[in-house]
C-alpha cells in the first residue's frame, strides 16, 4: 500500500512538472510575435505591386484579429504624368469614441529591387500591432487608432515633394482630424544602438513626450531615446508626420536622427535587424502607452 501511495505521489509530481514546463514553453512573448510578423512582411513591396497587396492583406487580417474597425482608404494620384493606385489601412477601436491616439507607419518599400525593407518599416508595423494587442488586453476601451500609409517612399527613387508621402497627404485631407488627439509615426526601428531617437528642434511641442520616453529608457542598459534637455537634432527629416504637423496636429516622429547604415540598401533585411534594439524600443513605448492608459482611466 505504501509503495502505491509513493507511486501516485511521483506521478502527480511528474504531471505537475510537465504541465509547468508546457506553460513555460508556451508563454507568450511579444518580441517573438514581433519577429514572426516582421518576417512575414519583409519582402520587396513597392507601390502597386502584388507583393504589397499581399502584405496589406496580412496586416488587415491582424487588425481584424484585434477586433478593430478596419477601412482600406483607396485613392489614386497622378505623379509625373502617370497614374498610381494607393490604399491606406485604418484601424480604430470601435469601443472608444476618441479623440484617438494614432500609431502609424508606412507599408511600402523603396523601389530598390530585392530590398526587403525590414527596418523601413516592417519592424514598425509589427511593433505597432503588438503594442495595440497588449494595450487592448489591459483596457478594451482605450482610444487607440492605427494607420498604415501607402506611398511614403519616392515613386521613381528620387525623393521630392511631388512623389512622396502620398498616403499621409491624402489621409490628412480626407479624414476628420478632430477625432485624433496625438500622432506617433514609427520608422527605421531596429538599427544599431548608435541610431538614437532624439527630439527635433523644429518640433518642440513633442519634447515633453521625448522626456518621458528617455526617462523610461533610463531603466535599460541600451539607451535609444535622448532627453531633449541634453540634445535635440536640427535635422529636417521629411516623414509621414509632416502632413499632420502642417495641419496643426501633434505629431511625434519616432525615427533615428541618424539613419541606420542599411537604409535603402539590400542589406536592410530580416537577418540584419538588431532585435535587442526592437525589444527595448517596444518595452519603452509599451510602458509609455500604459502610463497614458492610467491617465485616461483616472479621467
Amino acid at each position: 500500500m505504501f509503495k502505491i501511495i509513493i507511486l501516485i505521489f511521483i506521478i502527480i509530481i511528474i504531471h505537475y512538472n510537465i504541465n509547468h514546463m508546457c506553460e513555460t514553453f508556451n508563454e507568450y512573448s511579444p518580441i517573438d510575435s514581433i519577429k514572426t510578423f516582421t518576417k512575414e512582411i519583409s519582402i520587396y513591396r513597392p507601390v502597386g505591386s502584388k507583393e504589397l497587396i499581399d502584405v496589406k492583406s496580412k496586416i488587415l487580417n491582424e487588425m481584424n484579429i484585434l477586433n478593430l474597425k478596419t477601412t482600406e482608404q483607396s485613392f489614386s494620384r497622378n505623379i509625373r504624368n502617370k497614374d498610381y493606385q494607393f490604399s491606406n489601412l485604418i484601424g480604430i477601436n470601435p469601443k472608444a469614441k476618441g479623440p484617438y491616439i494614432l500609431l502609424g507607419a508606412h507599408v511600402d518599400s523603396p523601389q530598390i529591387d530585392g530590398c526587403e525593407s525590414t527596418i523601413d518599416a516592417a519592424t514598425s508595423i509589427a511593433i505597432i500591432l503588438e503594442l495595440v494587442r497588449n494595450l487592448l488586453k489591459k483596457n478594451p476601451n482605450f482610444p487607440i487608432m492605427i494607420l498604415f500609409v501607402d506611398g511614403e517612399e519616392a515613386i521613381d527613387g528620387v525623393w521630392s515633394d511631388d512623389n512622396t508621402l502620398s498616403g499621409s497627404k491624402y489621409f490628412v485631407n480626407n479624414f476628420n482630424l478632430d477625432l485624433i488627439n496625438k500622432v506617433y509615426i514609427f520608422d527605421l526601428i531596429g538599427g544599431d544602438i548608435e541610431n538614437k531617437i532624439a527630439g527635433f528642434s523644429n518640433n518642440p511641442i513633442t519634447f515633453n513626450d521625448m522626456k518621458k520616453l528617455a526617462e523610461i529608457n533610463s531603466k535599460y542598459q541600451d539607451k535609444i531615446f535622448i532627453n531633449p534637455n541634453k540634445f535635440t537634432s536640427s535635422n529636417n527629416i521629411i516623414d509621414d508626420h509632416v502632413p499632420f504637423k502642417e495641419k496643426g496636429k501633434y505629431s511625434l516622429n519616432l525615427i533615428p536622427y541618424k539613419f541606420p547604415k542599411n537604409h535603402h540598401k539590400l542589406e536592410d533585411n530580416y537577418k540584419n535587424v538588431n532585435w535587442n534594439y526592437v525589444e527595448v524600443f517596444y518595452n519603452i513605448f509599451n510602458e509609455f502607452l500604459h502610463n497614458a492608459l492610467s491617465l485616461i482611466s483616472e479621467e
